[in-house]
């Protein structure tokens, strides 16, 4: 399980400043998949036609009662591909804009969004075994959960770098 991280997303550009709601850097976290989901289905389809090709045969030499087990294994096995496809798509993409960092979770079917304060937001938990998470005053957001144990320092090295520098950028300062 990897990440999409763009090379781009450390980089804040200087005329950034000038629209608040401008993208600074975005990150995509999600699973990773090795299969196309169209090559996905095709092997899934193609071991269910086997199977009741199997059953067929059966069958036709006078035993019926196999062909319902094997249409019975291509109902189980077209469900799996199903719970399989709703959950390829979950992760976590985070954007960072000069007045929020807004992190959009995919888990299923469902799907959340938390803005956050990039001035009050902190990364918890990069150096540990679990999984980190995002932490605004009492909202506590678990993101990078399909990192490797590898990837999970980079990602946190390069957030917090990015935070920070976004910080130093728009820092109120009183006088």
């Amino acid at each position: 399980m990897n990440t999409a991280m763009p090379a781009e997303a450390a980089c804040i550009s200087p005329d950034a400043q000038a629209d608040p709601l401008q993208p600074l850097a975005s990150w995509n976290l999600t699973r990773n998949c090795a299969m196309s989901p169209g090559g996905f289905m095709l092997h899934v389809a193609a071991a269910s036609a086997l199977s009741c090709l199997i059953g067929l045969g059966f069958w036709a030499a006078g035993y019926p009662l196999v062909l319902a087990f094997c249409l019975c294994q291509s109902l189980a096995l077209a469900a799996a591909a199903l719970a399989h496809a709703v959950h390829a798509v979950d992760g976590e993409r985070i954007v960072l804009t000069a007045q929020s960092l807004e992190v959009h979770a995919t888990r299923g079917l469902r799907a959340h969004t938390f803005r956050l304060d990039p001035s009050w937001t902190r990364l918890e938990g990069a150096a540990g075994p679990g999984s980190p998470a995002l932490r605004s005053g009492s909202t506590r957001v678990p993101v990078a959960g399909y990192l490797t144990a590898a990837e999970r320092p980079r990602f946190a090295a390069e957030f917090n770098r990015t935070l920070a520098h976004r910080k130093e950028l728009f820092h109120v300062r009183h006088p």
